[in-house]
């Protein structure tokens, strides 16, 4: 993994984590076709945002679901606040080179 997480991964861990506190449970395959990322995308934000204690893998049988944790929302608004930083800083990055 990564030391510092891109400004791509922070949005697609808050797409994410904002489809799971909107859905509820989800599989793994539900998340892919919701978010229009790789099997492989998914799989690492998931385990990126277990790490981090937002959500918890629930196990039924061979399938692996989903489930946003209690202090997911507030998370979430750090992830945003993250977003409009990093953005914020590329935007100032730019200007300065132009």
């Amino acid at each position: 993994m990564p030391r510092k997480q891109t400004i791509r991964i922070v949005e697609r861990k808050k797409e994410v984590l904002e489809l799971l506190i909107k859905e509820g449970e989800l599989p793994t395959n539900e998340i892919v076709k919701k978010t229009n990322l790789s099997h492989s995308q998914v799989f690492y934000v998931l385990k990126l945002l277990q790490r981090d204690g937002l959500i918890r893998e629930i196990k039924r049988g061979k399938v692996a679901y989903w489930k946003a944790s209690d202090n997911a929302q507030e998370a979430l608004k750090t992830l945003e606040q993250e977003v409009k930083e990093e953005v914020m800083g590329s935007e100032e990055t730019t200007e300065e080179g132009a």
